[in-house]
């Protein structure tokens, strides 16, 4: 019994030994870098602290240039450098999560205001 148990235990410490590394791996791709030059910043106001950027020309990592925004979260963005996030002519630089809102409130309602990810990671000018 104690045989088919130590089989079974090490097995599963060898699966979890190989699959393990790529778990983490494909956690660290789900970021994508950006850089651009801050239009305009808004703030989120029914999500504290957050900021709604607008970024023109927006590069995204691949050949075609674009304008939009991403959202700045203190609560899980790394800021770097000079610290002035969100401020017009300022560029910025770093990795954002594809996906969310900022949140702003219009009348008696919050709606949300659409952006093409949030920033993980910036450095500043």
């Amino acid at each position: 019994m104690k045989k088919k148990q130590f089989i079974v235990t090490s097995f599963s410490l060898i699966l979890i030994g190989l699959f393990l590394p790529i778990l983490s791996a494909r956690a660290l791709i789900t970021e994508d870098p950006f850089g651009g030059i801050v239009s305009t910043s808004i703030r989120c106001t029914c999500s504290a602290g957050n900021r709604w950027i607008w970024f023109t020309p927006l590069y995204l990592g691949g050949p075609a240039v674009i304008a939009g925004p991403l959202i700045y979260s203190p609560a899980s963005t790394i800021l770097y450098a000079d610290l002035n996030i969100g401020v017009s002519g300022k560029w910025h630089l770093g990795d954002y999560h594809p996906g969310r809102a900022c949140w702003i409130r219009v009348s008696r309602f919050c709606l949300p205001l659409p952006a093409l990810g949030i920033i993980t990671k910036v450095g500043t000018n």
